[in-house]
């Protein structure tokens, strides 16, 4: 009995670890997911913002430049309540286990995530704003 006590605790700390692991792992595959849509749909708006602009459609290339750049706020919106989600889930659970610097760890994953998403909207609309001033 003795030795099974003396395993739990290192049982418990794998499991807290193991939690932690996969809850930024979800973070960062949902940022991927969304760095891979965000690109993606910058590039074929791209392409359509250049024969716009091409055939003298100045408006019409704004247009699609806006409905792109509100498409991918919607999309990364959902992606960070997500993300959100799933830490905040995470971080509920470790701090149960008492597990606090694992939980930090998870926080810390998701404001860089967020931060991260925010930032390709950024470069989305400078890209774009340069492909309509080109």
């Amino acid at each position: 009995m003795l030795a099974v006590a003396a395993l739990m605790p290192g049982t418990v700390r794998a499991d807290a670890e193991s939690t932690a692991a996969r809850c930024v792992a979800k973070v960062q595959n949902t940022v991927d997911r969304s760095a891979t849509v965000v690109s993606d749909r910058t590039s074929e708006t791209l392409q359509v913002i250049d024969r716009l602009l091409s055939s003298g459609r100045v408006e019409a290339a704004i247009a699609a430049a806006r409905d792109c750049v509100q498409e991918t706020r919607c999309d990364l919106r959902l992606a960070g309540n997500y993300i959100t989600d799933v830490a905040n889930e995470c971080i509920r659970e470790l701090i149960r286990m008492d597990e606090h610097q694992l939980a930090r760890r998870v926080d810390n994953a998701r404001k860089t995530a967020i931060d991260t998403l925010g930032s390709m909207l950024e470069r989305q609309e400078w890209v774009l704003s340069d492909a309509l001033d080109d």
